[in-house]
C-alpha cells in the first residue's frame, strides 16, 4: 500500500491509504513466489487472419520452474518442463521438440516464477481503469492491468491481465506485432497441492521424432 502522512500547521495529521499498480504487481510476484505448487484448468482462444482456434487442458506448476501442461484439445498434446529442459509433444505430427531453457529470460517459462519476473521487467504497466479492482460482469472483482513492451521486439507488443483479489492472474490477453491475438483464462485454481516430481519429465514415445532447440521466437 502507498501511504502518506502529512500535517497542516502542525495541528492535524491525515492518512491516505490506496493501492497503486506497483503495489498490485509486487503482490502478484510475492504471492506467486510464496506458493510451492498450483494447478488450474485453462482455455486459450487464438485469432489470426480471421481464423479462431481453441485449446483447453490442465496446467500444473511446482517450484523451481517445473511445469506440466496436458491438453484435452488438441487431445494428447503435452508441454513438460523440469526447469532446465522443456519438451513439447505434438501427436498429430509425431514430433517432440526438446528445448534447453534460459533461466534468466523466462521466454519459454511464462507460467513460472522466473517467467513472471521477466514479464514485468520487459513491459510498462498501468491500471486499465481508475476504479480498481474492477467489478466484472459476474459480480467478482479483478485488478486489470495494461502492459506495453518497453522495446519493440517479437512476442506480445501489448497485453491485458486480470488478477483476482488473492493476486492470482486468472486471465490474460495478448497481441503480437503480426496481428495474432491470444486470450487465456484460468479456472478451478488450486495451490500448494502434492505433486510427484515424475510428472515433470517427458516420456518420449519410441517412434516420435525429436527436434532439438527449435524455438527462436517469443510468439
Amino acid at each position: 500500500m502507498a501511504m502518506f502522512l502529512f500535517s497542516i500547521s502542525g495541528a492535524h495529521a491525515f492518512k491516505f491509504d490506496f493501492t497503486t499498480v506497483s503495489d498490485v504487481v509486487d503482490d502478484i510476484k510475492k504471492n506467486f513466489g510464496s506458493i510451492d505448487s498450483y494447478q488450474a484448468n485453462f482455455s486459450i482462444l487464438t485469432e489470426k487472419n480471421g481464423k479462431t482456434t481453441r485449446q483447453t487442458g490442465t496446467i500444473k506448476y511446482k517450484a523451481n520452474n517445473r511445469l506440466s501442461i496436458e491438453f484435452s484439445q488438441p487431445y494428447g498434446q503435452k508441454i513438460v518442463s523440469n526447469g532446465k529442459t522443456m519438451w513439447i509433444y505434438i501427436p498429430s505430427m509425431n514430433v517432440v521438440a526438446e528445448q534447453d531453457l534460459d533461466p534468466e529470460s523466462g521466454i519459454f517459462t511464462a507460467g513460472t516464477r522466473n517467467g513472471l519476473n521477466w514479464l514485468f521487467s520487459k513491459y510498462h504497466y498501468r491500471f486499465a481503469s481508475k476504479e480498481q479492482p474492477e467489478v466484472q460482469n459476474d459480480g467478482t472483482k479483478r485488478y486489470t492491468l495494461i502492459l506495453k513492451q518497453k522495446e519493440s521486439r517479437s512476442g506480445y507488443r501489448k497485453m491485458k491481465l486480470w488478477a483476482n483479489e488473492r493476486y492470482f492472474i486468472v486471465r490474460a490477453q495478448g497481441e503480437t506485432s503480426t496481428g495474432k491475438k491470444v486470450d487465456i483464462t484460468f479456472t478451478d485454481l488450486k495451490t500448494n497441492i502434492s505433486m510427484p516430481n515424475g510428472i515433470f519429465k517427458m516420456d518420449i514415445p519410441s517412434q516420435a521424432r525429436v527436434i532439438k532447440n527449435p524455438m527462436i521466437s517469443e510468439e
